[in-house]
């Protein structure tokens, strides 16, 4: 088992995008384009719960990589997420899938996302740290525009949240636009389980 990520706090905005196209080329002006992938992910709660659940974990599968995704919920502002995220990587999925419901667990919902990924890296002075911008096109919602860096501590959350709402308004993206509500949420009022 690899350990991808252990404890770091991921902070992120999601928002509506109106047009791809025109996102894409303003995401070449600034940042450098690393992926372009297709993510099928499985989220996984209790057998015995019924209905939507925000107590789950993720196994994501995506370039021949399975990776286990479990977010411990931290602060929520203006639909900025905080959340501590651990990861590990699992080599064979089906036995995995196999063990979670041998172990009493469900599938709540399955999403499929088609992701651009770009990493854009700040000026040190305006901000500490990497962040990645997705262009999604997450299926039987739509298209999103989802900004997200990973901090060492909660002290810098709020610094996290403002620099990444502020370059969401360097992008034109309105926050109007901002979903504050998890995908999983989404698709599950929208195509149930």
């Amino acid at each position: 088992m690899t350990t991808l990520n252990a404890g770091k706090i991921e902070v992120e905005i999601k928002a509506w995008l109106d047009n791809r196209s025109e996102m894409k080329k303003k995401m070449e002006k600034i940042a450098r384009l690393e992926e372009e992938l297709s993510e099928q992910d499985l989220y996984f709660t209790f057998a015995e719960s019924k209905g939507y659940q925000r107590k789950r974990f993720r196994l994501r599968q995506a370039d021949k990589r399975s990776i286990v995704t479990v977010k411990i919920p931290g602060v929520s502002d203006l639909g900025v997420e905080a959340n501590r995220e651990f990861e590990f990587e699992v080599s064979d999925p089906e036995a995995f899938k196999v063990f979670c419901k041998e172990f009493g667990m469900r599938t709540l919902i399955e999403k499929h996302k088609k992701v651009k990924r770009y990493s854009y890296l700040p000026d040190k002075k305006e901000f500490g740290y990497p962040v990645t911008i997705e262009i999604n096109q997450v299926q039987n919602l739509g298209d999103f525009l989802e900004l997200e860096t990973l901090v060492d501590k909660d002290q810098h959350i709020a610094m996290a949240s403002a620099f990444l709402k502020s370059l969401l308004d360097r992008l034109g993206v309105p926050r109007s636009k901002i979903e504050p509500r998890a995908y999983t949420e989404l698709l599950y009022k929208k195509v149930g389980p």
